[in-house]
């Protein structure tokens, strides 16, 4: 009977060091994915950058375009103030807040890319593309 007593509290022992032993895992598995996250923001920035500075992004591309080349923006803001920019969107190093280059997306209301800018992080080199005075579509 002692032994009974024994045995069902190792179990319970066990049980409790397993579920721990299990968030542990849960826990180790969601950190690789968000390095594997940061890893693909990261490649996608630096694509973003190298095309830019080679002259490759164009104006006119759609928006479903770039984010399926380039991946999702940090963050987006609708503009209101603007007659030809609808929505601004930032692109950055991830992890890097202020010494990294950025890259400001400006869209049209058709959701096309009507102009960029790309800041040096280092301001000895910042690039402005601006839309052309005549839209081939009016």
């Amino acid at each position: 009977m002692a032994w009974c007593i024994i045995f069902f509290l190792e179990g319970c022992s066990f049980t409790t060091h397993y579920e721990q032993l299990m968030l542990l895992e849960r826990l180790g598995d969601s950190q690789h994915e968000i390095e594997d996250y940061i890893e693909e923001q990261r490649d996608s920035f630096f694509k973003l950058r190298d095309d830019i500075k080679n002259n490759r992004l164009k104006i006119g591309i759609p928006k479903r375009k770039i984010l399926s080349i380039y991946g999702e923006p940090i963050f987006c803001k609708d503009i209101a103030n603007e007659t030809d920019v609808k929505e601004t969107c930032l692109y950055r190093h991830p992890l890097q807040y202020f010494s990294t280059d950025m890259v400001y997306l400006k869209f049209d209301k058709k959701q096309n890319l009507c102009c960029w800018e790309f800041i040096s992080g280092s301001q000895e080199y910042a690039v402005a593309a601006k839309k052309e005075a005549i839209n081939a579509e009016d």
